[in-house]
């Protein structure tokens, strides 16, 4: 352990948390209708950052504007290989009025006695992104002995459907990684579980006619609200099904998006022609992604026999937009029991093992290429996407030790 505190010893918190202010006032929000919207600016000064330190880095684009950073960090013997996993996207800022601070200022205020950081990406994940650099950075800069290679992935498009980390996937990088680290927004909490998701749209044909002659048209609002009405069904068979998990709590079946029109001007004496509706599946062990989306086409066919007569037709097309399975990693997986020896060491106390209750890009490392992944990092978990978005600082000084000693402890098989 003596020999590893020269290593933390060598973490530069101040350089960190200036790093962290520097990547939050880079807007890294993607915004197709908007050029230049993307993560290209972050991304490149991250790979600057990296190339000065001596790293061997890449860069690749993933759709142009978008690229990927991939980093190494190799050991002096042969071993396994870490990957430490955190994205450079951002969610929208919204209403910027409503901010107490700037959301792309990365401004430290002290709020009882704590100092915080506060900006979009402060707490998902720019955060834990900047205390995975500096560990690593750690370890190089403190000579200090180990097996293997250390990986960084720094993926484009986490908030979206995650091209970023299936571009690294298929262009062969994970293929030789044996552990994951995902750094999100976990109150360090040792997240061995990650919940499933499926994500569902659903177009409503209906028939566009005056409001005052109902009869006239057919609404298709009134087959959203039926819907809506039997997947609340569903989703209550599920919950009384499967209880709530202990680590992941409820299934959850939630309606987001709901537009109608789909296209043209919505106004309220006119029966629209359409209507389109979008829905957030959120999986637990026990759900057979399968049998649900099954479950879903069922209701469809249901109401479309149902109406078929009538004025009142009813006619609906489901398209499932993405499917992530949940995933488990065992807490006797080297990976885990590497990041739980770090915690306490750092902590001084036992560590609280979680799930995360949503997919993260390790959902695809983990389904797809078989590696174990655990996901923990800093800040507070309900606070990532809401204004005033905020991390404590002491809270990132932390965690990034803890990736250095987890780090350590995984490869030299500690």
């Amino acid at each position: 352990m003596e020999e590893y505190q020269k290593v933390l010893d060598k973490l530069e918190v101040d350089n960190m948390i200036a790093f962290i202010q520097e990547i939050i006032r880079i807007n890294s929000v993607y915004d197709p209708e908007v050029e230049g919207a993307n993560e290209e600016e972050v991304a490149k000064y991250i790979y600057d950052f990296l190339l000065e330190e001596g790293f061997e880095v890449y860069i690749e684009e993933v759709v142009p504007g978008r690229p990927n950073v991939i980093a190494f960090l190799r050991g002096e013997e042969e071993g396994k290989t870490l990957l430490f996993e955190g994205h450079t996207d951002v969610v929208s800022a919204g209403d910027i009025d409503k901010w107490t601070y700037d959301p792309f200022g990365g401004q430290i205020v002290e709020v009882d006695g704590k100092k915080r950081i506060y900006g979009r990406g402060a707490c998902d994940t720019k955060q834990n992104l900047a205390a995975a650099i500096y560990a690593v950075k750690a370890i190089k800069d403190s000579s200090v002995k180990f097996k293997g290679n250390i990986l960084l992935c720094i993926p484009v498009d986490e908030e979206g459907l995650m091209i970023g980390i299936k571009d690294f996937i298929k262009k062969g990088w994970a293929d030789n990684v044996d552990a994951a680290i995902i750094c999100e927004p976990e109150e360090k909490h040792l997240c061995i579980y990650q919940k499933g998701a499926i994500r569902i749209g659903i177009s409503f044909k209906g028939k566009m006619a005056h409001g005052c002659m109902p009869l006239a048209g057919n609404n298709p609002n009134w087959a959203v609200g039926k819907v809506i009405n039997e997947l609340r069904r569903l989703e209550n068979f599920e919950k009384d099904r499967l209880g709530k998990h202990e680590y992941l709590g409820w299934p959850s079946i939630t309606p987001t998006v709901i537009q109608t029109p789909i296209k043209g001007i919505a106004q309220i004496n006119v029966i629209p022609t359409d209507a389109y509706m979008t829905l957030d599946i959120r999986t637990i062990p026990g759900q057979e992604h399968d049998a649900i989306k099954r479950q879903v086409q069922g209701i469809l066919d249901r109401f479309k026999e149902q109406y078929r007569y009538g004025d009142e037709k009813f006619d609906a097309y489901m398209e499932v937009l993405d499917d992530r399975p949940y995933t488990v990693t065992s807490k006797d997986e080297p990976v885990v029991k590497a990041v739980a020896k770090a915690y306490e060491n750092i902590m001084k106390e036992k560590p609280i093992y979680n799930g995360v209750p949503g997919a993260t890009d390790g959902t695809f490392l983990a389904v797809e290429k078989g590696i174990p992944v655990i996901v923990t990092g800093a800040g507070d978990r309900e606070v990532p996407h809401q204004v005033d978005e905020w991390c404590e600082i002491e809270d990132i000084i932390e965690i990034s030790k803890i990736y250095i000693l987890a780090a350590l402890y995984y490869l030299n098989e500690e």
